[in-house]
């Protein structure tokens, strides 16, 4: 039993140390962290279709239910616009003051274009409440 207890410690001093196959260690590289400026944080139950810049037609991308613009799976640094499909609504709601408020009702076949808020520095947007109308 002594024995095991000694070769494993020394395997696990020769891995530490790069050696016994092990690759050595690499520092992580700078990375800087995405500068957002606005996102749209898709709370509905269904993909949303998202826009990061004015282009022809109604979106660019779909959002998957429950993602954010700014994170998997688009890491945009910004978005402009979000579109519902024909016969769907969705409340939009903003972030301003602290706190998410309710700003209106987008119905179907929509491109509502983001804002910045007052007081703002990143415009945050949510979209909740998906439904038929």
């Amino acid at each position: 039993m002594k024995r095991v207890t000694v070769l494993t410690g020394v395997l696990a001093t020769l891995l530490a140390a790069g050696v016994a196959g092990a690759a050595p260690a690499v520092a992580a590289p700078e990375i800087t962290p995405l500068q957002v400026t606005s996102y749209i944080s898709n709370q509905t139950n269904i993909s949303v279709g998202v826009s990061k810049d004015n282009v022809a037609g109604p979106y660019q991308a779909l959002l998957p239910a429950n993602r954010r613009t700014d994170g998997s799976p688009l890491y945009w640094s910004r978005a402009v616009s979000f579109y519902v499909g024909a016969g769907s609504c969705v409340d939009a709601w903003g972030y301003h003051g602290g706190a998410w408020r309710f700003q209106r009702t987008v119905a179907g076949a929509e491109e509502f274009a983001i804002k910045p808020l007052p007081g703002e520095s990143v415009a945050r947007w949510e979209l909740r409440n998906h439904r038929r109308c």
